[in-house]
Formats: C-alpha cells, structure tokens, sequence
C-alpha cells in the first residue's frame, strides 16, 4: 500500500506546500541577558536576581503555566551561569 499525498487547501482557496513547516520551532540559543544593566549586576543583586526567578518560576508551574515556567527555568539558568563567571 501507498500512502496518497494531496495538497493542502487553506479556508481561502489557496495551496500550502507543507503545513509543518509553518510550526514554531523555539531558538537554539535564547539570549537571557538582553538587557546590558543585568551585566552589571554584583554577585548579590544577581543572587537575588535568580531568587526572584525562581520564585517566579514556581508559581507559573502551580497555575499550569508550564510555557512560562520552562521560559523562567531558562532565565534562571542563564542567571546562574553569570553568576559562576563572575565568580
């Protein structure tokens, strides 16, 4: 048996090539930093920093927001990561 393969159709008449290629697909490397003040911060300011995250973090997984919890987790990790540079 072969698999039949048709074009797809959107509501307005027009051809899609492939549909999944429209599908979001998240960044390699997501910039944690991009605000220049966070490189600036001292040890403290960053510790406090990644507490807030967490913080955050913990309470976007108890309302199921798991998006912005894994979003928060990435930021605390890049958080963490400044924080063993600079020391």
């Amino acid at each position: 048996p072969q698999q039949v393969v048709k074009a797809f159709r959107s509501i307005m008449g027009e051809k899609e090539e492939n549909p999944k290629e429209k599908a979001y697909i998240e960044p390699e490397n997501v910039d944690v930093a991009a605000d220049p003040v966070v490189h600036l911060m001292s040890k403290t300011a960053l510790e406090k920093a990644i507490e807030r995250t967490r913080k955050a973090m913990e309470s976007a997984a108890k309302e199921l927001n798991f998006i912005e919890a894994a979003r928060m987790r990435d930021e605390m990790y890049g958080l963490e990561k400044m924080l063993k540079e600079k020391s």
